[in-house]
Formats: structure tokens, C-alpha cells, sequence
């Protein structure tokens, strides 16, 4: 059996792919683009990939999450959800399928997220779909269908942009985990950190990185 053709492209960038959305879309500004993204999701709700918008018009479409990424992905959400019930629901915990409108009019679905009661905001009548909010805290882990890190890095600074105050990429391939924090600069690099601190945005949540993600067989 000869290999797939993706097993070859060891040296190009598959995902995730690109499409502009058309340029009357875009002009209309973002809440038409956001219109448009949903209407394209819906009309292809049988197809399992995973849609983003980008703030200038861009549509990101990623493939089904394989295996170990969807456990990665499921483990670190249902801490911060435990997390949060243990405080009394002090806020709203989401996991990798909640959309988010940010406010430079992307549309992100981060992998794990978190945001205090004060800071939610309920979408109005004939405001486009999807949570009307950055997140507080905003997790996004790399899977093995990322060749590379560069998406991922300009993703997490677009959360930071736009009102996040703490961020983990974690990169399970490179077992790293970059930190990113409001008002500073620069992410701070973990190499093969155990344990992750919540700090001040979710105090007291400790996450046993290497344990729950690094280490999964």
C-alpha cells in the first residue's frame, strides 16, 4: 500500500487551511463576516471540520481532532470546569466547541477557556452568534496535525489583545508550555514543567500538565 500523500508532506504547513471570505462579505465589516461564518457552518454541519474567522475576513478550517490531541483537549477543559464548581461557579468554564466573538471581530474556538461572572456578556438581539466576549483565561494545545507553532503563537497573542489575562499554549510535541499574561510582553517558557498555576485568574487551579498531557500514552 503506498503512503498517503500527507504522510510525505513533512516539510509544508497542511493546516490550518485558508480561505478569504469574498470581498463584499469583508467590506460589510465584521458582523456580516460573522453572519457568512455561520451560515457556511450550518450548511456543511455534516462535515466534521472545525471552522475560525479571522478579524480581517479569513476563513480557518482544522481537520477532526485525532487521538491523543481530543483527550488532551477533553482532560484540561473538564479541570478548569471542576475547578470552577469547586468555587461555587464563580464563572463560566467552556471546552472546545464554544465560539467566541472577539472584539477585533475574529471568531475563535479555543480548547479550554474560562471567564469570571462579571466579565460575561449575553448576546443581544441580531448580534451575530457566538459568546460576545474575550475569555479570561484561554488554553490552546497543540495537536500532532500542527507542524507548526506559528498559527498557534499568533493565535494566543490575538486572546491577549483583546482582553485575556492568562493564557497557556501548551505544546505536548516539544513538552513546553508558553505562558502569557496581561501587560507583559513576552510568554513565559516552561520546558517539561509538572504542575501549572492558575496565579491570580483562577486561584488556587492547579493543572498536572505533565501527568495529563505530557505523559499520556
Amino acid at each position: 500500500m503506498g503512503q498517503s500523500p500527507l504522510g510525505e508532506a513533512t516539510d509544508i504547513e497542511l493546516f490550518p487551511i485558508k480561505l478569504r471570505l469574498p470581498e463584499g462579505v469583508v467590506s460589510a465589516g465584521p458582523d456580516a463576516c460573522i453572519d457568512w461564518f455561520w451560515d457556511v457552518c450550518f450548511a456543511n454541519e455534516e462535515y466534521p471540520w472545525q471552522m475560525e474567522l479571522t478579524a480581517d475576513g479569513v476563513l480557518e478550517l482544522m481537520p477532526p481532532t485525532d487521538e491523543p490531541s481530543d483527550v488532551h483537549e477533553n482532560r484540561t477543559s473538564s479541570k478548569v470546569y471542576l475547578w470552577d464548581e469547586q468555587q461555587g461557579f464563580q464563572g463560566v468554564p467552556t471546552g472546545p466547541t464554544a465560539a467566541y466573538r472577539l472584539p477585533s471581530g475574529a471568531l475563535r474556538v479555543p480548547d479550554a477557556a474560562w471567564t469570571a461572572r462579571e466579565n460575561v456578556r449575553s448576546r443581544q438581539p441580531g448580534e451575530p452568534r457566538g459568546r460576545p466576549y474575550c475569555p479570561d483565561f484561554v488554553v490552546e494545545i497543540r495537536s500532532s496535525s500542527q507542524r507548526s507553532l506559528r498559527p498557534l503563537l499568533a493565535k494566543m497573542q490575538e486572546y491577549m489583545d483583546n482582553g485575556a489575562r492568562l493564557g497557556w499554549l501548551i505544546d505536548p510535541l516539544e513538552r513546553t508550555v508558553r505562558i502569557y499574561r496581561a501587560g507583559v510582553a513576552e510568554p513565559e517558557l516552561l520546558h517539561d514543567p509538572e504542575v501549572l498555576d492558575g496565579e491570580g485568574v483562577l486561584p488556587g487551579f492547579a493543572f498536572a500538565v505533565r501527568e495529563l498531557i505530557f505523559d499520556l500514552a
